[in-house]
């Protein structure tokens, strides 16, 4: 490789690099809860059940995704998880919901479903992990986990 390439791919490496900081300080992590679960179809063991994500953006340019992977966790058990690789985007600044289909078991979920029949309740508590995956040819993913509770539906 000649001097001049390797002077070449060492300012474009600079630059990239300067860049990805400028852009790393003024980027925040956004914020992602649960709003809704709805059931939808089933199939033998498994039932679909519509998942209704909100996906807040703090930062002032609107964050565009590849995709996103979650696990949810009610009442301290494993019971939803799933991948949506369907383009989405959340405006600078503001909020979206996002409804993702998700499988769960019948018979991992029995426990679940038990307790909620014999001592039914307005609310249940959740645990929320979701990896975005923005666009963009440098983008890396970003996790985000929230803890709350969500108010179930007469």
């Amino acid at each position: 490789m000649s001097i001049y390439l390797r002077y070449v791919a060492l300012l474009v490496l600079l630059v990239g690099l300067g860049a990805c900081s400028l852009l790393g300080n003024e980027f925040s992590d956004p914020e992602v809860s649960l709003v809704g679960l709805h059931a939808g179809q089933g199939d033998g063991l498994y039932q679909t059940v519509m998942v209704d994500l909100m996906i807040t953006n703090p930062n002032h340019m609107a964050l565009k995704l590849n995709a996103i992977q979650y696990r949810i966790r009610l009442d301290g058990r494993d019971l939803v998880s799933g991948v949506n690789r369907e383009p989405f985007e959340v405006p600078a600044g503001g909020s979206a919901k996002y409804t993702v289909p998700a499988t769960i078991s019948l018979l991992s979920g029995f426990g679940f479903i038990k307790d909620m029949l014999t001592k039914p309740r307005d609310k249940i508590s959740y645990e929320l992990s979701a990896t975005l995956e923005p666009t963009g040819l440098f983008s890396m993913p970003i996790t985000v986990r929230k803890s709350d509770s969500i108010v179930l539906a007469p």
